[in-house]
């Protein structure tokens, strides 16, 4: 019975001290992931540590703090910026900014928030590059101003400082209110009348033409009226059960037309 006693009490002692040790364990060491993708920031005691590379870390002691950055292309979404152009017509926009974070210690401390700080650029350099220009230019050349929303983030956002690289700025969307909508929509569509009459003045114009110089020929060229002629004739009466008289006498243009009276 002692021994009995025994057995169980170490067997209760060795399981507290392997729950207490899982504890310690858990508490004193931290197991850190690193994907290929990612760059990942180790801090002690809030001082910069190095960065982990990719693979499975143990981290033993307490303090410890990671931050991880994705390595590739990010994009933000820069939604619904009103903007006022240079003829006064209110727009709203919306960019897509592509970039990659190529240094993760850089992006992380030298601003609160990098992404934010990017955002507000791109607000900016919306309005310095769009809002000197008047709504045709813009609608014309909507394709036409990444190079030029590019650069304007460059030249003033220090992205080297920043830790970024950007790739490029694009305009989205470009959305009109309702009444410039529906006062452009009108203006395009009496400009597609317009261009659809001076089609058709063309075509009659040249259909005239034709008619003209072919009168020429033919007053110059009788033989070829002649022929013609025949041609139509010809055709008139290569229809099925169709029969074309040519030349009656008169005497049997007087009898059919009597027959019919009656």
């Amino acid at each position: 019975m002692n021994t009995m006693n025994l057995i169980i009490s170490l067997s209760l002692a060795i399981f507290l001290i392997c729950v207490i040790a899982t504890m310690l364990w858990n508490r004193f060491t931290q197991r850190v992931l690193v994907w290929d993708f990612q760059t990942v920031l180790h801090y002690k005691n809030g001082k910069y540590a190095g960065t982990l590379e990719p693979g499975m870390h143990r981290l033993w002691g307490t303090g410890h703090s990671v931050v991880a950055f994705d390595k590739r292309v990010i994009e933000l979404v820069v939604q619904g910026q009103e903007l006022i152009t240079a003829d006064s017509a209110t727009l709203k926009l919306s960019a897509v900014v592509h970039y990659w974070v190529d240094d993760a210690r850089k992006f992380h401390e030298a601003v609160e928030d990098g992404r934010q700080a990017l955002y507000t650029q791109v607000q900016l350099a919306l309005r310095e590059v769009l809002g000197a220009l008047e709504l045709d230019v813009i609608l014309a050349e909507k394709a036409g101003f990444a190079v030029a929303l590019l650069e304007s983030v460059r030249a003033n956002l220090v992205t080297e400082a920043l830790g970024i690289e950007i790739k490029r700025v694009v305009l989205r969307d470009l959305m009109l209110g309702g009444e410039l909508k529906s006062a452009l929509s009108s203006v395009l569509t009496s400009r597609k009348e317009a261009q659809a009459k001076q089609e058709k003045a063309r075509g009659d114009a040249a259909v005239l033409r034709t008619m003209a110089n072919a009168a020429r020929v033919f007053e110059n060229n009788p033989e070829l009226l002649r022929m013609r002629y025949l041609d139509t004739l010809k055709e008139l009466g290569s229809g099925y059960n169709n029969a074309l008289y040519i030349g009656l006498p008169e005497d049997v243009v007087r009898l059919a037309t009597a027959v019919s009276k009656d």
